[in-house]
């Protein structure tokens, strides 16, 4: 990721930034661009700037085909009338856009993430930071906990929007527009927008389309690396990868990261897949024994959004970086939701809403029946209950171990706002909202294995491809991600292609709490979310005990109460000093 602090050109604000700079000695990694008589923009990392500085890439950007922009493509766009609305439409990558016009400064953030965008306000000055430290250093703002966002984040976990858990601090969200000028946070981005999936695609049209916008994503994101490190589970999503890398001949070597149960070890499916493509693999052991409780793996970012255990992939993807010579990590994530593997029926609402595909339906509840084990006539009902609920993008609300006063204030759904839906199926919607949650989670990695992640499912043109496979294909022959199995098959072990299981790191938690419950709930007990009232003390004691008692309870539900108590902590004291700002896009946890 590159870094960028945009701030006021006169007054007291610049003199705050300009001093903070030259006191950290970071004056020098940082070039300034002059953009505009009103403002001043500081650039660190990977920029491209137009010829006549009003248009400004920060981050890597890419063409339709995976190119890299060109001079000639930006100069190009920095002369249109809606300058960001043309980078938007002919250009993908981890960037965000800044135009200057007469009256205003506007960002683009592109769809595919990975570059950051914060903006703030102080008085009448306006702010904008790749990270909440740099907005922090160039402000010289101590930004408070906001306790409603505290609660949304509880609440809807994977619903986030421009307003932050920080008071004052927005996000530029993915596939967003926003000005210094106003407070409107604007998506330019609108994948559902007069999209058709009328009609069934044959298996060779899903698979050529697929393949095409993989390849094209994979080598984008690996261009200039020397050697890839990619993180490979032996589920479908990464298998596909380390098939894509290697056919492409991609220089790699595949990591598996395994837990200490032997119930949830992956290595066999990993080590099947680079046996198949004769390519190295090595197995990291994660032990809970290394996690720092008491430290937040989200303290550099406006959301409590990672999860505690992020600290061991982060640890163990370091050191094997440097063990094996990459420069560059691959990931899977986000697989799940781009290759629509929803826990949904409405996909048989999809099936039903066009004549062309309606004859198809009976297949389609024996499919999805198949895929979520379940009853034909379950599917039935579940399809019936979806049609009543409003044709919107909504989080339904998790009140668990909240305080009464907490859950009074929510209502029991939240709706995504922006986005146009049009006249998408319900199912689509279904599709669109597992890829928004994912950015929730793509953030929540520190430095430096965040500035060597790469997660091609997730980038644009795979998303829009996958966005026009309708979503009942997605369940053929009773299986999840079908499309993707079949690109596997005959290419990989048939293990890979026909695997049902999901391994996961369940058991690193529960040793967490087995050794450490006690000091949990105690601080928990008397932390800044009881005090706040926020949690239902008692309801959190209990779940406590039961699984004291008996080995179960919602240790997950738990486990997102401690790690929302130590973010707020770790905000709290958070301080810029020169060693935080020198990973100040990624951050690190305190």
């Amino acid at each position: 990721m590159s870094d960028f602090i945009l701030c006021p050109a006169g007054g007291p604000s610049i003199g705050i930034a300009q001093r903070a700079l030259a006191d950290l000695s970071l004056i020098d990694d940082f070039s300034e661009t002059s953009i505009d008589v009103n403002y001043r923009l500081f650039l660190r990392g990977r920029v491209e700037i137009s010829s006549d500085q009003r248009l400004v890439i920060i981050g890597e950007a890419f063409d339709p085909d995976g190119g890299r922009l060109s001079q000639e493509s930006l100069d190009t766009a920095a002369h249109c009338a809606d300058r960001l609305e043309t980078v938007a439409s002919r250009h993908w990558g981890r960037f965000v856009a800044v135009a200057v016009d007469a009256q205003s400064v506007r960002f683009y953030r592109d769809p595919s993430a990975g570059q950051a965008c914060y903006m703030c306000r102080v008085g009448s000055a306006f702010f904008a930071a790749s990270s909440v430290d740099l907005l922090r250093l160039a402000t010289g703002q101590d930004f408070e906990i906001c306790r409603d966002g505290i609660i949304q984040a509880l609440a809807y976990r994977d619903l986030r929007q421009d307003r932050t858990a920080l008071q004052s601090v927005r996000e530029l969200t993915p596939g967003c527009t926003a000005s210094d000028q106003n407070e409107e946070v604007r998506y330019v981005w609108q994948p559902l927008a007069g999209l058709k999936v009328d009609r069934a695609l044959s298996h060779e049209e899903i698979a050529e389309r697929l393949e095409r916008v993989l390849r094209v994503a994979v080598r984008a994101q690996t261009n200039g690396a020397g050697r890839v490190m990619l993180e490979l589970s032996g589920g479908l999503d990464s298998s596909l990868l380390a098939m894509l890398l290697a056919d492409m001949a991609i220089d790699f070597t595949a990591v598996t990261y395994v837990g200490p149960d032997a119930r949830e070890d992956e290595s066999d499916f990993a080590r099947a897949v680079c046996a198949h493509l004769g390519r190295q693999w090595r197995g990291l052991l994660l032990s809970p024994s290394h996690i720092r409780l008491h430290e937040s793996a989200a303290a550099h970012l406006a959301w409590p959004s990672a999860r505690l255990f992020t600290q061991l992939f982060d640890q163990a993807a370091d050191r094997a970086m440097n063990e094996l010579g990459c420069d560059m990590i691959m990931s899977g994530g986000g697989g799940d939701g781009t290759f629509c593997y929803l826990p949904s029926s409405a996909p048989l609402i999809d099936c039903l809403g066009s004549w062309k595909t309606m004859l198809n339906s009976p297949a389609v509840v024996h499919d999805l029946a198949l895929a979520h084990e379940t009853t034909s006539a379950e599917i039935i009902w579940r399809a019936l209950r979806r049609m009543i609920l409003p044709h919107r993008l909504s989080w339904k609300r998790d009140g668990s171990l909240l305080s009464r006063e907490a859950r009074r204030s929510l209502s029991r759904r939240a709706y995504h706002r922006g986005i146009d839906l049009g006249c998408a199926q319900r199912g689509k919607c279904d599709h669109l909202k597992e890829m928004i949650g994912i950015h929730n989670h793509l953030d929540a990695y520190s430095a430096p294995r965040q500035d060597a992640l790469r997660f091609p499912l997730v980038s644009r043109p795979v998303v829009e491809a996958a966005l026009r496979i309708p979503t009942w294909q997605w369940f053929e022959g009773g299986r999840n991600r079908a499309p993707v199995r079949r690109l596997l098959a005959d290419r990989l072990p048939p293990m890979i292609s026909g695997r049902r299981s999901k391994g996961g790191f369940d058991a690193v938690i529960r040793d967490i709490f087995k050794q450490r419950s006690g000091e949990m709930k105690a601080h928990l007990h008397d932390g800044w979310l009881a005090t706040e009232k926020i949690i239902d003390v008692d309801a959190v004691d209990e779940e406590f005990r039961r699984f004291q008692e008996s080995g179960s309870g919602g240790i997950n539900r738990l486990m997102v109460l401690w790690d929302t108590e130590m973010w707020v902590r770790a905000v709290r004291r958070r301080k810029v000093t020169r060693g935080l700002l020198e990973g100040a896009a990624t951050g690190g946890t305190r």
